[in-house]
């Protein structure tokens, strides 16, 4: 029996498998790993991934144009090279977990089967909120229940783990909405399955409970966001009512006068002409055409970095400015969630900064200059291990011994934590 983790964005699926443990004692751990990459990318080709840890060969292929593929043929397609490159049959996966972006004011996961599925209408009307993630993950859930029909589905929501934030945290300033709405407007905070998985990690490097981890966590990615954790939970997190709210992202502008768009665009309310979805032209040009894009005229962190550091690059300057931006609301955040966790905790009780996701666990000089800027708080960044590809199981401290303020690179898992959150609710 196995359970297999999927986690669908807008341009990629990644997903891992696990053998469903025989004791309840036992830990999860993935035996194969897959993905499908370059969705709705025109003009190039998909790419599908499969590699088993043991006991099944590897698999690389490419399909059709990106732009060209229905989203809701990826997942049984991936199931049939899942299926086809080991031994494991279709009818073995007994579970399949999906990390759904936005949750409401749910407080756990749901069921779904194939004679149970309220809970995906109620999902896809959150699309509005989440619309590069939500529309997609229930599509991706609905073609599991069809190539899969005798499973279980279990969704398993990022806003999950921000439910501890506080109501003076995540109320806005707004008066009663005019219309009918699917839930309050508020604060909500996304990335929740990545926070979760790095206190679960961090803690078990520390030899410290869940509960006694104090850390502010920069998770950056092609989304980004920030979170304050105190005693293992969420107080604050830089997202908001949808992942727009914050801090600025690869294709996101964050956080901004939201009446800026009424100044650049006669009609932006318009519909904005996003593929089986009602989402406006502001929504489209925020979250889709904004960011490191707009700024830099690339999403590669690692091209930034790599003109910044050639001055003779013609597009150091463009650079250089994307660079400085992205840092200065980088550290808006991080400053002020290290000084939220200082107002009621001595500096010795704080954990220190955590820097996670693509561009968090690569781009050492970002790193650096973050921490370096809290030096007056006694941080001192190793500069050897700062720089070290080299990760052991996940977590690795980046400032020296003695360090007042210590700084960490610590991999993230969402479909891990997407797998135990099943585990727990089915008792396996």
């Amino acid at each position: 029996m196995y359970i297999l983790a999927i986690n669908c964005g807008s341009s990629s699926i990644k997903g891992k498998l696990y053998p469903i443990p025989s004791q309840p004692t036992q830990p999860l751990r993935d035996c194969a790993s897959l993905s499908v990459s370059n969705i709705a990318s025109h003009g190039e080709r998909i790419k599908v991934k499969v590699n088993w840890t043991e006991g099944g060969k590897g698999l690389e292929e490419e399909g059709e144009d990106g732009g060209n593929v229905e989203y809701s043929s990826l997942v049984p397609m991936l199931l049939g090279k899942l299926t086809t490159s080991g031994s494991v049959n279709k009818a073995d996966i007994h579970y399949v977990v999906h990390r759904i972006v936005h949750g409401g004011t749910h407080e756990k996961g749901l069921v779904i089967t194939k004679d149970h599925t309220e809970g995906l209408d109620e999902m896809d009307k959150l699309s509005e909120f989440a619309p590069l993630h939500n529309h997609h993950a229930v599509l991706a859930v609905r073609s599991c229940l069809e190539a899969l029909p005798d499973h279980t589905s279990f969704l398993a929501f990022d806003t999950l783990f921000h439910q501890t934030i506080p109501p003076e945290t995540y109320t806005y300033a707004l008066p009663p909405a005019h219309k009918p709405i699917q839930m309050p407007i508020r604060k909500y905070g996304f990335h929740g399955l990545s926070y979760a998985s790095i206190v679960r990690s961090l803690a078990g490097h520390l030899r410290k409970r869940e509960e006694e981890i104090n850390i502010v966590v920069a998770h950056l990615g092609s989304g980004a966001s920030a979170c304050c954790i105190k005693g293992g939970k969420s107080i604050d997190t830089s997202m908001g009512l949808s992942p727009l709210e914050g801090l600025i992202g690869g294709t996101r502008s964050g956080t901004i006068d939201p009446t800026a768009i009424f100044h650049m665009f006669e009609d932006p309310g318009a519909d904005g002409g996003l593929e089986g979805i009602q989402v406006t032209k502001a929504e489209l040009v925020f979250n889709k055409q904004s960011g490191l894009l707009a700024l830099a005229g690339t999403t590669n962190f690692g091209l930034l970095l790599s003109r910044l550091s050639n001055p003779s690059d013609p597009e150091h300057g463009q650079a250089a400015l994307a660079y400085s931006i992205y840092l200065d609301r980088l550290m808006g955040y991080v400053s002020q969630y290290l000084f939220k966790l200082l107002s009621t905790l001595p500096l010795s009780s704080i954990d220190g900064i955590v820097f996670s996701g693509g561009i968090g666990e690569r781009a050492s000089p970002l790193r650096k200059d973050v921490l370096s800027r809290f030096s007056w708080l006694g941080a001192e960044v190793d500069e050897g291990k700062n720089e070290s590809k080299e990760i052991e199981e996940g977590v690795k401290e980046i400032t020296k011994q003695g360090s007042g303020l210590k700084g960490w690179v610590v991999e993230t898992d969402e479909e891990g934590w997407c797998a135990q959150l099943a585990r727990e609710e089915f008792g396996f």
